[in-house]
């Protein structure tokens, strides 16, 4: 083979490298930029409940239709990830401005075994947390079927007699003024994503 082949064939090699990582960068791009808005939850209707908030009055999924819902699954308790989430739930009432009244803030128990029926949680005692929202807590039987629903996965753990719950999935599900799922998204995104996804769902820009 000649010097002059030899050339050709680096050269080629060089192009196919250059086009395969544009490739992979593009595409990464895309993923990212899907991820970046969280998981698109087609607009299906959310499951229903039936719980109790920190001031005891019960608490359907149908009492805040007409208002986008921002719902989270908390373990009251939590002292790592819990007031990282109650923290951008304060950030998100804080950006929503004139739209706070617009927008239902909810999070169910994830811990009947500690979080009292009723009661406020105790991590929202111990840092910032959002000035009007709904803490719903439940019997171990009313809250399961509850987890099931919006698949929320929750490790349990035992010592001695007592249980508690040792790790759960973080997130927000934002649901529209009809009820229906919208996206879900990472608890730890930018507040202001947030905010932008809720005032879509808001909009009726959903789809």
């Amino acid at each position: 083979m000649t010097a002059r082949w030899v050339r050709i064939l680096l050269w080629g090699l060089v192009v196919l490298l250059a086009v395969f990582y544009l490739y992979v960068r593009s595409a990464a791009g895309a993923v990212n930029r899907m991820d970046y808005r969280g998981a698109d939850l087609g607009l299906i209707p959310a499951p229903s409940f039936e719980l109790t908030n920190q001031e005891g009055k019960i608490r359907r999924l149908e009492d805040y239709r007409g208002r986008a819902v921002l719902l989270t699954f908390l373990d009251g308790h939590c002292k790592d990830v819990c007031p990282l989430t109650l923290q951008a739930m304060a950030d998100v009432e804080k950006i929503l401005g004139r739209d706070r009244g617009r927008v239902a803030l909810v999070a169910i128990s994830v811990n009947p075994w500690l979080d009292k029926v009723g009661e406020p949680a105790y991590v929202a005692q111990k840092g910032p947390s959002p000035k009007v929202w709904d803490f719903l807590t439940g019997t171990e039987e009313e809250l399961r079927p509850v987890w099931k629903a919006y698949r929320v996965q929750v490790a349990e753990t035992s010592v001695g007699k007592f249980t508690f719950n040792q790790a759960h999935d973080t997130g927000f599900f934002i649901l529209d003024p009809q009820g229906r799922q919208y996206r879900y998204i990472q608890s730890d995104v930018n507040p202001s994503l947030v905010v932008e996804l809720l005032r879509e769902a808001l909009a009726g820009e959903a789809r």
